[in-house]
């Protein structure tokens, strides 16, 4: 088997010197899952058009895969930021404490599966990728997800834009399960916080960029909530290590970012702005290891 970074044509016995190709050598972009996470990664890409940063693929998880898929759709981070820098509750948050309450109800409790149904975010997207696949992206995209019906992690990188963002994003309680194609899906930053394994395993990509969000979660003084989060963060540890070993393995540069921000959730989003700018901050404090990308 030929060696995947170079070839050499040796066809005619006279040939003084193989002729060598080379392979050429891109970059990938991991956003990870964080909750809340859009202000800051859409940031962090508003840096990246400014240093004049182009991935070659993106992968993103939860809030990663929402602002990643818009990024790899085409759509400009100047029209991203102001999408979402303009977000209120309202524009994603369906009814109010009593119908929240009653909904259960309505539903029945064996049907019941999250606050939210996701119709407000999908007609926040539909005049950006609306009807799309994500095969039609001009970057690659895959979309990390946690599929509950066949008990794995998959990346998907066809299917309609919408549903598989929206079920990278399926928070649990938070979000209704979605179904699509018969299985049922939850948030993929369960067991995928930063979905790079396919992208280690391409041997056309030497370097993975990763923008890792700590949002400064307060620990839950609610044992069922300290139990989920600890479970969740324990899962991303012990994978980050692997995923590290098989970095290495492969001969691939991780570079993580780290952008630390306040905690923010549904019913406080005032800091989203600032979160914005430190996205935004810490790719350009990167751009003398971002701005060397070599092809």
């Amino acid at each position: 088997m030929q060696s995947p970074d170079f070839l050499y044509d040796v066809a005619h016995k006279d040939v003084q010197a193989p002729t060598i190709i080379k392979r050429r050598s891109y970059d990938g972009l991991s956003l990870n899952s964080a909750f809340f996470g859009f202000y800051a990664h859409a940031g962090f890409c508003s840096g990246l058009k400014q240093i004049g940063f182009r991935p070659s693929v993106i992968a993103g998880s939860s809030s990663g895969a929402l602002i990643g898929s818009l990024i790899a759709a085409g759509i400009d981070a100047d029209d991203i930021a102001s999408m979402i820098l303009a977000l209120k509750k309202s524009d994603f948050w369906e009814g109010n404490r009593l119908t929240q309450l009653l909904k259960p109800l309505r539903h029945g409790l064996r049907r019941y599966s999250g606050m939210l149904s996701g119709a407000k975010i999908r007609s926040l997207l539909e005049p950006y990728i609306g009807g799309l696949d994500l095969s039609d992206f001009r970057i690659p995209m895959g979309v990390a997800v946690s599929n509950l019906t066949r008990g794995i992690r998959e990346l998907r990188k066809s299917g309609n834009a919408i549903d598989l963002i929206l079920a990278s994003m399926t928070f649990p309680i938070l979000f209704e399960i979605p179904v699509i194609d018969g299985d049922e899906f939850l948030d993929g930053g369960v067991v995928d916080s930063e979905p790079i394994k396919e992208m280690i395993l391409d041997p056309s990509i030497k370097r993975i960029i990763i923008h890792d969000i700590e949002n400064g979660r307060p620990v839950s003084d609610k044992a069922l909530l300290r139990a989920f989060n600890g479970s969740s963060q324990i899962i991303q540890n012990e994978t980050r290590e692997l995923k590290d070993l098989l970095a290495r393995k492969y001969g691939k540069q991780l570079i993580r970012i780290v952008t630390r921000t306040s905690y923010i959730h549904p019913g406080d989003m005032s800091e989203g702005r600032a979160a914005f700018e430190a996205g935004r901050q810490s790719a350009l404090a990167h751009t003398p290891y971002l701005a060397k990308k070599k092809r």
